[in-house]
């Protein structure tokens, strides 16, 4: 009897080590995936090793300006009530997965009901990165022909067509925003309100990728109007 409870405890302990060793492991690939491929650091891993600068360079934020074509969320004709409505939130402190600051700027939307409001593309570009982040819950990354990241989060779903190496153009339909993210397991949804998180990052000189503020190059781009 001794060695049979002895076996069930040294199996138990096993098993234990097997499960924190492979939470570990998937913790840092979400981090590494952050770091490496351009997805919001602050949304990932430790902000302090990304840069920021809230104000680009104006060779960068040229670019910008001139890729950006239009606003990420639609006007929609049958409701003019429904609404998309931000502010300069860039450094606000956030709190899941420790302490930071936001590195982009948050549209949050009205009615809040996931699915409900598309998400369109602001540029032309190659989608880099697609699917589950711990912060940015379903996320995609699109670089755009100039180099610059643009990062949007929190997604509800996305378009059938939107696939990692697919060519998107500015105003195809990338998806739907929702409220997913804020947990390790996938799918998690309604932890914080429906909003999209956009999130803007370029290499500077010495190839450090760097968060640049959002908001104003948000602040100019005007809405497609459809019917939804």
């Amino acid at each position: 009897m001794k060695k049979t409870a002895r076996l069930l405890l040294m199996l138990f302990v096993l098993a234990s080590l097997i499960v924190v060793g492979r939470d570990r492991m998937l913790m840092h690939a979400s981090a590494d995936d952050g770091k490496k491929h351009g997805s919001d650091a602050s949304d990932v891993s430790d902000p302090s090793e990304t840069e920021r600068n809230p104000e680009a360079p104006e060779e960068i934020a040229s670019v910008i300006r001139e890729e950006l074509k239009l606003f990420p969320i639609p006007q929609s004709i049958s409701h003019p009530d429904y609404r998309a409505d931000f502010e300069d939130s860039w450094m606000s402190t956030r709190t899941f997965g420790g302490e930071r600051g936001h590195e982009g700027t948050d549209i949050m939307l009205t009615p809040n009901e996931r699915g409900l409001f598309p998400v369109l593309s602001m540029t032309d570009g190659i989608v880099e990165k697609k699917g589950w982040l711990p912060q940015g819950g379903y996320r995609l990354g699109i670089r755009s022909d100039g180099g610059i990241y643009y990062y949007y989060a929190h997604f509800y779903d996305y378009a059938d067509d939107i696939e990692v190496g697919a060519s998107v153009a500015s105003g195809q339909l990338l998806g739907f925003a929702g409220d997913s993210g804020y947990s390790n397991i996938e799918g998690t949804v309604g932890n914080f309100p429906v909003h999209l998180h956009i999130g803007i990052y370029y290499n500077n000189e010495q190839g450090i990728e760097t968060a640049v503020n959002p908001y104003p190059f948000l602040v100019p781009l005007e809405p497609l109007i459809m019917d939804y």
